[in-house]
């Protein structure tokens, strides 16, 4: 596998998502470079960390834009959130408790993730986000 890079085609047409998007695949890269390299746990730990402190903030400005406009898919879209960051929390124990494989596999499996959730869930919502006027979210 290769280091993934930004493509129009994984476009929200919201270029706060978008921008949270390319930052999330920046983490994975290096997730990547050490699963590659063979770095030590405390690398994949600061990285992991690193994703979920992400992660959580994204999805929260994510849902909070889908219940701004309406999004009737928001409850499934909060479901997906949720066990995604249950998944990193269950891998983030493993790699704690020395499972030396846990590693490349929670690589594999959030690159997968990932990309899904972007091209796929994410896509979804896409046409209620640009359509709407009232898109901004203030922090």
């Amino acid at each position: 596998m290769a280091l993934i890079k930004w493509r129009d085609s994984f476009s929200v047409g919201v270029p706060r998502f978008d921008d949270d998007h390319k930052i999330l695949l920046d983490i994975l890269n290096e997730m990547f470079i050490i699963v590659r390299d063979q770095k030590g746990i405390n690398y994949i730990t600061v990285e992991i960390n690193k994703l979920t402190q992400y992660t959580q903030e994204h999805f929260a400005n994510e849902e909070a834009a889908m219940e701004k406009i309406g999004y009737p898919a928001l409850d499934d879209h909060k479901t997906i959130h949720a066990k995604l960051l249950e998944n990193v929390h269950l891998f983030k124990e493993r790699i704690d408790n020395g499972d030396t494989q846990a590693t490349t596999t929670f690589y594999h499996f959030l690159r997968k993730w990932l990309l899904t959730h972007i091209v796929e869930v994410d896509m979804q919502y896409k046409p209620f986000l640009t359509d709407s006027e009232d898109m901004t979210i203030t922090d």
